[in-house]
């Protein structure tokens, strides 16, 4: 080998030396530079996420805060809505006194004026006698209702139910149910079913539901309107039907009829004699039965169908 390749491969090992050397002392800076950058980045990452914890931590805080004002006030309203109830079934009751006695002494009255034939008093005085009686009976079944829905809220609306025969139950709702309805010159027809029917059921929570929605058909019918009551079995179910042509069911109020003190808006008149809680009872009673209860109308002035299911059993 000559000194001229000696010399050349001297320098050739010098400059990968070199080279070597300068590759590890660029990877180090590198590395060290790589390190301190993930070390800000990781620091950076866990002051965000120990502000996140603190932020959440109070929004947790505060959450609990607000659960437990929403307890409170849920509790608060349950007690003042024991209360409503509580003073609702006190003040029926004790309204209920008086107002039997005022019939009683009414009614005696009426009837020393029918034995005496006192004409002195005139005919003014037997409409005066009249018309508290009725004031009265519109005063008990008001109360009547008011109890009713103070034993719904308090759990202790329950059902006695015995086996009865619905075809005498409705020829009785229908004897008492027209007297009304001759008043207005209203027809009310009722078709009889060829067989006797026995439902399982409470019969004077049953005659209340029919009670009312004839009352109703009536209160809504015009004069010289037309009322009908039909029933038949199918399927182990007693369904019910009252049509009458009286002022109808707006679309928007089919779901709300049924709701406590739901009034009407299409008869002024009609709305002042109740408190708008006797479609809600007769939906608690028929539900307390494992039924439906429910409306069809094809709009105002187009009359109404009110109709309810219940089982024949228990």
């Amino acid at each position: 080998m000559t000194a001229y390749q000696i010399l050349l491969s001297y320098s050739l090992l010098i400059v990968a030396l070199i080279a070597l050397g300068t590759y590890w002392v660029t990877r180090k800076f590198v590395l060290r530079k790589m390190n301190r950058t993930i070390m800000k980045a990781e620091h950076n990452y866990q002051q965000q996420i120990a502000n996140l914890q603190m932020q959440l931590s109070g929004k947790v805080n505060m959450l609990e805060s607000m659960v437990e004002k929403l307890q409170l006030s849920n509790q608060e309203l349950n007690r003042l809505n024991d209360i409503r109830s509580k003073f609702m079934s006190i003040a029926a009751h004790d309204l209920r006194q008086p107002l039997s006695a005022i019939q009683g002494f009414t009614s005696v009255l009426m009837m020393d004026r029918n034995t005496t034939n006192n004409a002195a008093g005139g005919d003014s005085d037997q409409v005066a006698l009249n018309n508290i009686l009725k004031a009265t009976d519109n005063m008990n079944m008001l109360m009547a209702d008011l109890i009713d829905i103070s034993r719904i809220e308090s759990g202790q609306f329950s059902m006695d139910k015995q086996p009865f025969n619905f075809n005498a139950l409705l020829n009785d709702v229908v004897a008492l149910q027209n007297v009304n309805a001759q008043k207005k010159g209203i027809f009310l027809q009722m078709y009889e079913y060829p067989e006797e029917v026995t439902v399982v059921a409470d019969r004077f929570r049953i005659s209340q539901v029919v009670n009312n929605l004839m009352g109703n058909a009536i209160k809504f019918s015009p004069q010289g309107g037309r009322i009908e009551a039909r029933f038949y079995v199918q399927d182990g179910e007693l369904t019910f039907k009252l049509i009458d042509n009286g002022s109808g069911v707006l679309h928007s109020e089919k779901e709300k009829i049924f709701q406590k003190f739901h009034q009407s808006d299409i008869d002024r008149n009609a709305k002042k004699q109740g408190w708008g809680l006797g479609l809600s009872i007769a939906q608690e009673i028929i539900q307390a039965h494992n039924g439906e209860i429910g409306v069809e109308s094809a709009g105002l002035g187009q009359g109404s169908m009110f109709w309810f299911k219940i089982p024949l059993s228990a």
